[in-house]
């Protein structure tokens, strides 16, 4: 069953992430057969006081989505990504069935 990441977070230098961040995190994004639903900088609040930035990635599983976070190779762009931003906050959740 899909799983996403929801990842919510203010870019300070968007330049910078852009180049540093976004360029190295998709070829791994790939490798972890992840598809991006949804990538804004500028999110329009619609509650509270939230980050600016907001992003939804689909992964095979949850368990992709713990494979990607560990992998050895995300974890120097993950130090890029958490120097370039503020207010960062993740989660993760399955894919949404009805009920019978």
């Amino acid at each position: 069953m899909s799983a996403y990441y929801i990842l919510t977070q203010t870019v300070i230098d968007l330049e910078k992430y852009t180049q540093a961040y976004i360029a190295k995190v998709v070829p791994l994004l790939a490798k972890h057969k992840a598809e991006v639903l949804v990538a804004d900088f500028d999110a329009k609040p619609l509650q509270g006081d939230p980050a600016k930035s907001v992003v939804v990635i689909r992964f095979p599983s949850e368990q992709a989505i713990r494979d990607f976070l560990h992998d050895p190779d995300y974890q120097p762009i993950l130090k890029v990504r958490i120097s370039l931003t503020k207010n960062g906050n993740a989660v993760m959740a399955p894919e949404f069935t009805m009920p019978d």
